[in-house]
């Protein structure tokens, strides 16, 4: 389970851990404080003894005062007309726990004795909190019974000055684990973050420098190599434009030459290669723009408005595309260049492998999905992940028709990505290829 994975939940684990263990630390001292267990510890008998002489010297009338001055928190005295009889839910007669403390009966100067234990069951209706696990029964030369018997555990722990103890030492180790977590958990989530964010946009602000020593050392090691990526992706764009503003050169040098060719046929195929030479490195240098994170200029557009103004000048060029569309306006956050960017590159694809494009707009879940379907031969499910590899063509399954150089869906996912979308690409349900872009729309 991915609970099981996280830094925060393992910390606070260790940390409730020894908790556990410090609390249980205090709890053994509360309940062996002198290498005996509380439950088994009876009252001690001197005291049992001055409760009982001092009772046989009162007077009727004062007992009820004595029984209520010498029980406290820990200790719960009674007096008994005489020695009660077992029943259902009353303290039972223990007679191997008599054997075992005749040392203690014998420090009551030869009273009669009795030891009793109640039953397991504390919910009892005749008992329904139980007063103390062992009871002592004292005869008194008056044919009274005294009877003591300690406070239950959870009484004592209660009442205990432990509880406090272990109160403050549980604020201070939240306290502690609160540090930590500032110290160490939330600045390794924010570098998280900062990393998922570096794919997107390498111009984002620098992460953070905080926490620990060894995480501030982490932040700053990131920061450096995203300035060092940047630099080397802003160098290889430069390098892209300067080497694409000097073949430009060298390409209107040759058009203005290719005119003088007096052979239509052969003017007009160097033209088609002139200007496909032309279109790849537009294309190289948009993919390396979007590859570096370039700004995209986001705006709020529609969608249905962009697509069916789009379709229509493609169908006015002799393109066979269809459109399905709501007519509400389909808002999204996207940069209109690179919306149609998409739309043109989706549309290239669909009509240079297939005869006709269908065009289909609408919302969901996640945002706003442009798919086109087109009539073609398909491609392979095995390779279609390859078909937004830069510079790659399936040329068995594809053919090359039209030519293209293999950047056209490439493109379309850079930009789709960069806007916070996706690209997904299947097989049609009766054939072709459909692409699907998922944009974010605006809420």
């Amino acid at each position: 389970m991915r609970l099981f994975d996280s830094l925060v939940f393992r910390i606070a684990g260790l940390f409730l851990l020894g908790l556990l263990v410090l609390q249980g630390a205090i709890l053994a001292v509360i309940v062996w404080p002198d290498g005996r267990p509380v439950m088994f510890r009876l009252v001690d008998p001197l005291e049992v003894r001055r409760i009982a002489e001092a009772l046989e010297s009162a007077p009727s009338s004062l007992r009820p005062l004595i029984v209520a001055a010498a029980g406290n928190a820990g200790t719960i005295v009674e007096l008994l007309p005489g020695f009660p009889q077992d029943k259902d839910g009353a303290p039972r007669t223990a007679p191997k726990l008599e054997a075992r403390f005749r040392l203690y009966a014998d420090e009551l100067s030869g009273r009669t004795v009795q030891v009793q234990v109640r039953d397991d069951d504390w919910r009892t209706p005749a008992i329904p909190v139980p007063r103390g696990p062992i009871r002592v029964l004292v005869g008194l030369s008056t044919g009274e019974v005294l009877a003591v018997e300690r406070a239950p555990l959870l009484l004592q722990l209660l009442l205990s000055r432990y509880l406090y103890i272990a109160f403050v030492v549980a604020v201070i180790v939240g306290l502690i684990m609160l540090t930590l977590l500032r110290q160490v958990v939330w600045p390794v989530e924010r570098l998280a973050r900062a990393a998922d964010a570096l794919g997107q946009n390498i111009d984002m602000p620098d992460a953070p420098v905080s926490g620990a020593r060894e995480v501030r050392a982490l932040a700053q090691a990131f920061n450096l190599l995203k300035h060092r990526i940047g630099g080397l992706m802003a160098e290889r764009t430069r390098m892209l434009a300067a080497i694409a503003h000097d073949l430009r050169t060298y390409l209107t040098r040759l058009r203005l030459r290719v005119d003088y060719l007096t052979d239509e046929k052969h003017r007009r195929r160097a033209v088609n290669d002139l200007e496909e030479m032309g279109q790849l490195l537009d294309d190289v240098l948009l993919f390396a723009r979007i590859d570096a994170g370039a700004d995209t200029h986001d705006m709020l557009i529609d969608a249905r408005a962009e697509t069916a103004d789009y379709v229509e000048r493609r169908r006015e060029t002799g393109d066979t595309v269809s459109l399905t569309v709501s007519d509400k306006p389909l808002l999204c956050r996207c940069s209109p260049l690179a919306f149609r960017r998409i739309l043109s590159n989706l549309l290239d694809n669909a009509v240079r492998y297939g005869t006709r494009a269908e065009v289909d707009l609408r919302t969901g879940d996640g945002g706003i999905f442009v798919m086109v379907q087109d009539d073609g031969p398909g491609v392979p499910t095995e390779m279609i992940s390859r078909l937004t590899a830069p510079f790659e063509r399936l040329d068995v399954s594809r053919g090359r028709r039209g030519g293209g150089a293999g950047l056209g869906l490439s493109i379309v996912k850079a930009l789709a990505e960069i806007h916070g979308g996706d690209l997904t690409i299947a097989n049609g349900p009766a054939g072709g290829l459909r692409v699907t872009v998922r944009l974010p729309s605006q809420p």
